[in-house]
């Protein structure tokens, strides 16, 4: 489409090597071998035209919805010399977002690109952000229909969501509380485990059957604001998080402040476990008999993970 624009939302920073000199900046050239005009927006703010330099073959590229996948796909395909195109995409699907299957084959430009643009893809994640981790600890109301209960304690070891473009992977090192992986919250769009089960097994079939890495991807509170683009901004949202904590604990003591169990109510717990807030994300292997795949998952908004051992993908700020 001639009139439509590429832009990246929070993109990580330049590669040092392109300020160096003229022969760090021509090998960084080669290593980044797309380029394709863009504009780049952190938070609401549209910056001047710019250029986009893309590695097929370490690169990520994050769609919010399907709605331009096909198109981008495609565009970076042609401006490949080595025709590799896009091979790892993430998606973050929401109940906002134009999830519906025969929606994103309609708008793709014919079936035979969205064909070609799938066929090359390599790894595929689809992103899911909670509810922030306050909210998970407090709120009722949203899990009043689920059979399981949450624990109501501060997840402190969920990932919180950053808004940079670099990060690094890692099987998570740290100590994950009792209960969180059994309780793995899916309120914000309880139809999201189905729906991303449903995409991979309709990207397999545009596959033909080759191989391709699924996963699904969990962290918390994507919306904030301002957004955590590094140190100091983390910092402001973890003494933020603790006002909201303690707002929402003392309003838990004077609503019930002799009987708290009252009516099913349990006041979450902070426990002080030294354990440090990762700015990043979880990411599950996404597996056709997995947590997904019975029927009564398209109405679930709590899973049990804890057969997984998460990677933590950890932002560099």
């Amino acid at each position: 489409m001639e009139s439509s624009k590429l832009v990246l939302k929070n993109p990580p920073r330049p590669n040092a090597n392109f300020g160096t000199n003229a022969e760090s900046r021509a090998a960084a050239c080669r290593f980044y071998r797309v380029h394709l005009p863009c504009y780049s927006a952190k938070g609401s703010q549209l910056h001047a035209p710019g250029t986009f330099w893309f590695n097929p073959e370490l690169d990520t590229l994050e769609f919010p919805g399907f709605e331009h996948f096909t198109t981008l796909a495609n565009d970076l395909w042609r401006h490949d010399r080595k025709k590799k195109g896009l091979r790892n995409v993430s998606f973050s699907i929401d109940g906002k977002s134009n999830f519906l299957f025969h929606c994103f084959y309609k708008g793709a430009a014919s079936s035979d690109q969205l064909r070609q643009a799938v066929g090359r893809l390599e790894h595929v994640t689809f992103i899911h952000y909670s509810l922030p981790r306050v909210m998970l600890a407090f709120a009722r109301n949203s899990f009043c229909y689920t059979k399981r209960s949450l624990p109501f304690v501060y997840p402190r070891s969920l990932p919180v969501a950053g808004a940079t473009g670099s990060f690094s992977r890692q099987q998570d090192p740290r100590p994950i509380e009792d209960n969180v992986l059994e309780s793995v919250s899916f309120a914000a769009f309880p139809g999201f485990g189905r729906m991303a089960l449903d995409w991979r097994n309709w990207f397999q079939e545009l596959r033909a059957g080759r191989p391709c890495v699924f996963r699904f991807a969990y962290a918390a509170d994507e919306c904030q604001k301002p957004f955590i683009t590094d140190e100091a901004s983390a910092m402001e949202y973890l003494k933020d998080e603790g006002k909201k904590w303690q707002e929402s604990f003392d309003w838990e003591i004077r609503i019930h402040p002799t009987n708290p169990w009252r009516s099913g109510y349990t006041i979450p717990e902070q426990i002080d476990s030294g354990l440090e807030t990762a700015f990043g994300f979880w990411t599950f292997p996404l597996e056709p008999q997995g947590p997904f795949a019975n029927p009564p998952a398209s109405r679930k908004a709590v899973y049990d993970l804890s057969a997984y051992r998460p990677e933590l993908c950890v932002f560099h700020l």
